[in-house]
């Protein structure tokens, strides 16, 4: 009987922890980081300013939309907008940089294909950055104030980089230098955004530099 009550009292905390969180990411999204106020949060999630601000501060609670927002973008569902002519732009000039263009008839590498494919998985991440550039710019900075451990730094983490591995492995990258190129193309991504948030850096030198970290790390070959 106690552990039900348990069971029951907690199940109950989390699901205001996700009305909370939900009703974060949907102000921050509408309003921004720094109009976005605690009492607006625990307004919209029902809830009351204490039980809001239990569950974090407006940097860890922009912290914790992020991990939320970036799950969806790596599990697919989260629905990213159209893209702009601009951002489809970017992209076809980045798969243009980070592959040879292949001669009239000629079937496309492994390799070049391996490289659009690794830059297919971060467009949606670098395109949701530049849809919400002020909003991102804020994060990066929340990430630096915040004391613990985000998912983006763990879960999220680990499992983008077994994405990025086995893309590796299949062009012949032997097991244990494709899990170091995977981990060295995360830290070239994150170093990417937190670069952009400090600059005047857009979408496409984003995806750009990007792309020529992904060349490198595919064409170099590595002994099996």
């Amino acid at each position: 009987m106690v552990t039900e009550h348990v069971h029951s009292r907690t199940d109950r905390r989390l699901h205001t922890e996700e009305k909370i969180i939900s009703a974060a990411a949907d102000l921050f999204l509408e309003l921004g980081y720094k109009t976005t106020t605690v009492r607006g949060i625990a307004k919209r999630a029902e809830v009351s300013v204490g039980r809001v601000m239990a569950a974090g501060d407006k940097d860890v609670l922009l912290v914790r939309c992020y991990d939320l927002w970036i799950g969806q973008l790596q599990s697919g569902t989260h629905v990213l907008p159209t893209r702009t002519r601009t951002q489809s732009g970017a992209a076809a000039s980045a798969r243009a940089g980070a592959a040879p263009p292949a001669r009239t008839g000629a079937r496309p590498t492994a390799t070049s294909a391996v490289q659009n494919h690794l830059l297919e998985i971060f467009l949606p991440f670098l395109e949701f950055f530049a849809g919400h550039e002020d909003l991102s710019r804020d994060y990066a900075a929340a990430l630096m104030r915040v004391v613990g451990k985000p998912q983006v730094f763990e879960m999220l983490a680990a499992d983008l980089q077994d994405k990025l591995s086995s893309s590796l492995v299949s062009i012949g990258i032997s097991t244990a230098y494709a899990q170091a190129s995977a981990s060295a193309l995360y830290d070239s991504y994150l170093g990417i955004l937190f670069r952009w948030a400090a600059s005047d850096m857009g979408l496409d030198e984003a995806t750009e530099a990007l792309s020529h970290s992904i060349a490198f790390h595919t064409q170099l070959r590595r002994p099996v």
